[in-house]
């Protein structure tokens, strides 16, 4: 089992000493004692991510790997972001075990009570032979295939369930994902660079904004499941065997299946290529779908919850300011030519 509430240190140094990752680790392999860790490598975005390996003075019997890597927010820029880290080792703690998806394996869990800043050790996956994608890395119709194949195992996993659907911690949240920024200073940014060759209407403030709102209005009919929400390229990796898996489970949430689809349809494929294969990839995702055991949507209605759901993504990339201004430009073409096509902020409007 995984110690979900255990404190979470948030000095760096201390997570990796030997006493600390003995105490950690010990949770759930009793005996365990750490000798040594020492880091590989440490990438900063938000999020602090580091790759370390250890030697273990005991292993009292237990079969553990020597290439680790912690995620958690350890900067002084990601500091107001660490609620974002409680949330992501709670997916670990209390979710990933169940789901029948590959994510990374953690071998730990923790959230420090004070100032909810969540970490989360598991498995090195460079160690294992994976591939951990870019969000610009070249992604085609044959892997957008094999990625809505896990997306549709991961909606089918919890479809409709009652449980989950009733937690408050996994209540829908991207309605308010507009409350994030005033419409003066969303305009500015839709005004520049990241606007060009979308049409002024759909790059206005207030009616994106509306039709985020109209999205989730329209979504409550159902049906719901759990949805990762963020599933571009650069949260995907390839294990050693070619398999695609999902990293960076920051906003996961019980909502419609379609913000998934659409969101990685659009965000992954170059607008050709979208416009030539996005009908037969829905209707592939909605076979495994069937294949799972569910009671798939119509096709025509599947389509347009497929083409009205495209604002998510769109207005999640419109108000993105800390990501690498290159990969935030394409991401608003890429998107905002799809709500454009599709006309989706008008059919988000729509009963």
């Amino acid at each position: 089992m995984i110690a979900a509430h255990s404190p979470a240190p948030t000095d760096l140094d201390e997570l990796l000493s030997p006493a600390w990752l003995t105490s950690a680790l010990g949770k759930r392999f009793p005996g365990l004692v750490v000798g040594e860790a020492t880091v590989v490598e440490r990438l900063e975005t938000l999020a602090t991510k580091v790759r370390f390996t250890v030697t273990y003075a005991e292993t009292a019997g237990h079969d553990v790997t020597h290439a680790l890597c912690v995620k958690g927010y350890f900067s002084e820029a990601g500091a107001a972001w660490a609620s974002l880290g409680s949330r992501e080792a709670r997916f670990y703690a209390d979710l990933a075990p169940e789901l029948p998806i590959q994510v990374p394996t953690a071998l730990h869990t923790g959230i420090d009570p004070s100032n909810h800043h969540g970490v989360v050790i598991m498995e090195d996956l460079v160690a294992k032979g994976a591939t951990f994608l870019t969000a610009l890395s070249p992604y085609g119709p044959d892997q957008v295939a094999a990625t809505l194949e896990l997306l549709a195992s991961l909606h089918a996993s919890h479809w409709n369930d009652a449980d989950l659907q009733s937690a408050a911690w996994l209540a829908p949240t991207f309605a308010g994902y507009a409350n994030v920024m005033p419409d003066e200073d969303l305009d500015v940014l839709l005004d520049g660079p990241r606007g060009a060759g979308i049409p002024t209407e759909v790059r206005q403030a207030r009616r994106l904004k509306s039709g985020l709102a109209a999205l989730a209005r329209r979504q409550a009919r159902g049906p719901s499941c759990l949805v990762h929400a963020d599933a571009h390229a650069g949260n995907l990796y390839e294990s050693a065997d070619g398999r695609p898996g999902l990293i960076d489970w920051q906003i996961y949430q019980f909502a419609q299946w379609s913000i998934d689809v659409a969101y990685h349809v659009a965000a992954v494929l170059d607008p050709s290529d979208r416009e030539r294969t996005e009908r037969d990839l829905l209707c592939h995702y909605l076979e495994r779908l069937v294949a799972a055991g569910v009671e798939a949507p119509r096709v025509d209605d599947a389509w347009d919850d497929y083409r009205a759901s495209l604002v998510y993504g769109y207005y999640l990339w419109a108000i993105t300011r800390k990501v690498d201004e290159a990969i935030t430009l394409e991401f608003n073409r890429r998107l905002g030519t799809a709500v454009t096509a599709h006309e989706s902020l008008d059919l988000c409007q729509q009963a």
